[in-house]
């Protein structure tokens, strides 16, 4: 098939996980006729409450199941969940400053800003998307002026806030990159190190690691879509805590199972991180948390959300904590048009109402 000319026609392959179960065939066979009719381009995985998964490919050559992606922001939810453990432990106060935790870190609020507010987004400090443009528009933060975490952390990050903390909420990758170097701060060791040995060794992840500045990003799946050029222009060793994990979709998953199983933090300690307000964008701890009335579902369904998207990648985790299950869509081509599910309508809002409304 691989050489034959297929047009508009898209392939889909259905991949069980190795040593599970698979769901309901009624839920995958729907799945797969939404996302042709949709074009998607990628890959998506049903994940069960009993563990068990399945992973669909698409595309007019559909993505090997076992492909490593760029995880984008869903870092971000990785990085709350390194920061929820130290809460867990004592060692970390969602109050407390950041200066408490770094005394010579060089932001001008470094004694008003709380490790709260960073995981927020409401910590006013100044924004890599508004980094001086290098000669192809794309922000300096991400190109020409690239640093590792570690640097831009104490460099750029540091620099003048845009609003004094707690502040409106703006989305920001700094606010994950200082708190990347804090844990390193509380702990003794560097953010890679952490992942490394709290969630990737402890859950057994096949295929999990970090960027780093100056490496290509060698045998990752590469996007399709209009943004194809401008992904090249993009250092991804720049994102650190904030967007530079690489896996694999089946990883993605265990990781969703373990916070739902409590294997990664105990239930008080996941619903504090999932704690949302209306006022500040249903945003929690660095992951979205709100109700969608999704079709066929007697009331609203609670779904935990982490978004990425970087260059031409595009990414959802959608977590429901009361059923136990997951919907993971990894795209390959932008735009994708995933929509959003608290609106009550678009392509995520009925894929999750075929996973969630049985």
């Amino acid at each position: 098939m691989k050489g034959a000319a297929i047009g508009a026609v898209l392939l889909a392959a259905a991949i069980p996980v190795a040593g599970s179960a698979t769901p309901p065939p009624e839920v995958v066979a729907s799945i797969k006729a939404r996302a042709v009719e949709a074009g998607f381009d990628g890959a998506i995985l049903i994940g069960e409450a009993d563990g068990s998964s399945q992973i669909l490919t698409f595309g007019r050559y559909p993505a090997d199941p076992r492909a490593i992606w760029r995880w984008a922001s869903i870092t971000k939810q990785l990085t709350a969940v390194l920061a929820m453990q130290e809460v867990a432990a004592g060692r970390l106060d969602l109050d407390a400053p950041v200066s408490r935790y770094w005394p010579n870190w060089k932001s001008p609020n470094a004694g008003t800003i709380r490790i709260r507010d960073l995981m927020l987004h409401n910590s006013g400090l100044p924004q890599p998307d508004d980094s001086a443009p290098d000669k192809d528009g794309v922000p300096g933060f991400y190109r020409a002026a690239a640093a590792a975490p570690s640097d831009s952390a104490n460099g750029f990050c540091a620099g003048t806030p845009t609003a004094k903390a707690p502040a409106k909420f703006d989305y920001n990758n700094c606010d994950s990159i200082v708190l990347g170097e804090v844990l390193a701060r509380i702990t003794g060791k560097p953010f890679e190190r952490l992942l490394e040995e709290r969630i990737v060794r402890q859950l057994g992840l096949k295929i999990v690691g970090m960027f780093h500045i100056g490496e290509p990003a060698k045998g990752h799946v590469r996007p399709t879509g209009e943004f194809a050029d401008v992904d090249g222009m993009i250092n991804l060793g720049v994102y650190g805590a904030s967007a530079g994990v690489y896996g694999t979709i089946a990883d993605l998953w265990v990781f969703d199972r373990a916070l739902l199983d409590g294997k990664l933090l105990s239930r008080n300690q996941s619903e504090l991180m999932w704690k949302a307000h209306r006022a500040n964008g249903f945003h929690g701890f660095f992951q979205w948390v709100y109700p969608s009335r999704l079709q066929g579902c007697p009331d609203p369904v609670r779904i935990v959300e982490r978004q990425g998207l970087v260059g031409g990648i595009e990414l959802r985790n959608y977590i429901l904590p009361e059923s136990g299950r997951a919907l993971i869509m990894f795209s390959r081509h932008r735009p994708t048009n995933l929509g959003d599910p608290w609106e009550s309508k678009g392509f995520a809002f009925d894929l999750l109402s075929k996973v969630e409304c049985r």
